[in-house]
């Protein structure tokens, strides 16, 4: 499988509704066949995603007392704050991700700040001056593009107007997360002792993900059910279905199973032999969520016309529940 690579420009910049339809279909081609698709022009300079990860490495530079200031809340079930090594354990899933095995990974979730129902966990501004006031602005660039996407997503699927997925969202219960992944023995991981992080969907509309250089995102395939490489491809951001727009498609888009593995390149590691450590790795998710009383029942698309629907009719709040059961570990 090869993840298709997608130039977005005639969406982030003015061009014709030609142009824009072209796009469009193959943008839902894409996430029809594979979930996973690399976007290139999208509408965020490279000197933003660069500021961002220079921002998250110094959130990881900080004390443990001091980002364990702005930890995620006991019994909370909102994605926001900072979850330490073992905090977070994606659910089982038979035959790929085992009961009782760790993520090794640490993450700093937030959102907008004009969500009171979930709100965020910040560290003070004397220990990181500066870091909220640039989350926000990168917080609202995602968010400006994945309209975009939205748009383009509508018009592929043939839906009424440009505006029929946009209406299911706005940027306030998105999270925009900050995720760690430090050195690990190469060998547990292989033993399978430990994850970095387990095989999992994601269960939102769709995810923008922004990644460093040192790769190690595999994606399954949906139909080999072989792991492939999606390594990081520079200037472009990698975007993936989730599980309410694969409901709402009656799973004509797809959501795939992905995971943190190790990284293909060998300068990718420390050491040798059983030594051998894989480097620190950043990730930056962006993840676009419906608002949480949407139903998910199938939308009248012509791709699902005439199909039964295969999925019970929830709110998306419902279907966060579920997936989210157990994650949390204290």
């Amino acid at each position: 499988m090869q993840i298709p690579i997608i130039d977005f420009q005639p969406w982030s910049e003015p061009s014709s509704p030609e142009e824009r339809l072209k796009v469009a279909h193959e943008l839902v081609e894409a996430c029809h066949s594979t979930g996973f698709v690399y976007i290139k022009n999208y509408g965020i300079s490279a000197s933003m995603v660069d500021e961002a990860f220079t921002w998250s490495k110094k959130f990881y530079d900080l004390k443990e007392e001091d980002r364990a200031s702005a930890a995620h809340p006991p019994g909370s079930m909102i994605y926001r704050g900072y979850s330490k090594l073992g905090h977070e354990t994606v659910q089982a899933i038979e035959g790929e991700k085992f009961e009782g095995v760790p993520d090794f990974t640490e993450s700093y979730g937030m959102g907008s700040d004009d969500n009171p129902e979930q709100p965020n966990i910040w560290v003070k501004e004397s220990t990181l001056p500066g870091f909220r006031d640039f989350a926000l602005k990168f917080h609202a660039e995602c968010w400006k593009a994945s309209e975009l996407i939205l748009r383009a997503l509508a018009l592929g699927l043939g839906l009424p107007s440009e505006d029929s997925l946009l209406k299911f969202h706005n940027d306030i219960e998105n999270e925009l997360s900050y995720r760690h992944y430090p050195p690990i023995s190469e060998e547990k991981v292989r033993r399978g002792e430990v994850d970095r992080l387990g095989a999992h969907t994601d269960f939102d509309s769709f995810t923008l993900l922004f990644q460093d250089s040192l790769g190690g995102l595999t994606v399954k395939h949906p139909k080999t059910g072989k792991w492939v490489d999606a390594p990081p491809i520079e200037g472009a951001v990698v975007m993936n279905i989730g599980d309410a727009l694969e409901r709402w498609s009656n799973d004509y888009l797809t959501s795939t199973m992905h995971r943190v593995h190790l990284p293909p390149l060998e300068d990718s590691y420390d050491g040798e032999g059983k030594q051998r450590m894989t480097r620190p790795r950043f990730s930056i998710p962006y993840f676009v969520t419906p608002k949480g009383d949407t139903l998910l029942q199938r939308l009248d698309i012509p791709v699902a016309s005439g199909k039964e629907q295969k999925y019970k009719t929830i709110t998306y709040k419902e279907l966060c529940r579920q997936k989210s059961e157990g994650v949390f570990s204290y």
